[in-house]
């Protein structure tokens, strides 16, 4: 298969819906999208947002957040709205150089 069909994130597979789709490529594009958006972006991020940022999986943050490796923010209601301060990440970015 043709390398630049693999980078672009298209899908490799069977048909629509049925493929793997390269999450290296992906995942770069989401991190540039949130780097240039960097002064827009909220100071309160959902775990998907920090996911996306570090590029990583989503299930990875969570797991950080319910182990106390990354503080998180429970808004008011019913405790199920949870968010991650930027700073936040930036700190575990630095902090992991």
């Amino acid at each position: 298969m043709p390398r630049d069909r693999v980078e672009t994130g298209e899908t490799l597979g069977h048909g629509a819906g049925h493929g793997v789709a390269e999450p290296r490529a992906a995942s770069r594009a989401a991190r540039r999208t949130l780097d240039t958006q960097s002064s827009v972006l909220p100071a309160l991020l959902t775990l998907k947002q920090a996911a996306e940022y570090l590029a990583i999986s989503y299930w990875t943050v969570r797991s950080w957040v319910d182990a106390g490796k990354l503080p998180a923010v429970r808004l008011p209601g019913d405790g199920r709205l949870v968010r991650v301060e930027r700073a936040e990440l930036e700190r575990l970015i630095a902090s992991s150089r």
